[in-house]
């Protein structure tokens, strides 16, 4: 998939090293997870590996990668939680992490029946909040206390799109993977051949 910033790939063995810049404590992680660690790029495997979280990798027109998006199905069909961060900080503010998500929510909804697609943020991020309201994000409640950094307890946003809100917004820019208007016709060339078809099989029977 790719847009007119960035493009999207599956994870390759390498990128687990860029990964696992993502979860060290910095600005980085405080924004992207809420969650600050040191993990081992063989512990970073494992746990994607046994998760039921999908990644893709987010890289630039000139393959340079820049960070990664998740989903990862709920309880029910058809529900999942996306997440997403850009780790190269130079790239921050000029789209990459926007068009980033709004490719995997075209994923989500039109190639993967997704029902709801769910956000949690924290609500200290002033870019994805930005992201949430720009886009007419359902923003559900406040977690409150829900996030822990330098030292003291932060709420984090809950938000939402659903399937109809999605395909009824202005913005969607979804784009079939075959053309409607040549699915359309075949179908109408069908459904002729069919009737046509019918037609002669009852006149035999007469």
């Amino acid at each position: 998939m790719q847009g007119d910033l960035v493009k999207l790939q599956a994870l390759e063995p390498e990128d687990y090293k860029l990964f696992a810049e993502c979860l060290r404590p910095s600005k980085v992680s405080a924004l992207a997870l809420g969650t600050q660690d040191f993990l081992s790029i063989e512990e970073i495997e494992k746990n994607i590996k046994l998760g039921n979280t999908r990644y893709a990798t987010v890289l630039t027109h000139e393959n340079e990668k820049i960070g990664f998006i998740s989903w990862q199905s709920q309880k029910y069909e058809g529900n999942y939680l996306l997440g997403g961060v850009i780790v190269d900080q130079s790239k921050w503010d000029q789209g990459y992490g926007a068009e980033a998500s709004l490719l995997i929510l075209e994923f989500l909804f039109h190639a993967k029946n997704a029902h709801r697609v769910q956000f949690i943020n924290a609500a200290y991020n002033k870019r994805t909040v930005g992201f949430l309201i720009k886009n007419k994000v359902k923003i559900e409640g406040i977690l409150r206390d829900h996030l822990f950094l330098d030292g003291e307890y932060h709420d984090a946003v809950i938000s939402s799109i659903l399937r109809d809100e999605y395909y009824t917004d202005d913005s969607d820019f979804s784009q079939d993977t075959i053309p409607r208007n040549e699915k359309n016709q075949i179908r109408k060339e069908l459904y002729e051949y069919l009737e046509e078809q019918w037609k002669e099989e009852n006149l035999v029977k007469k």
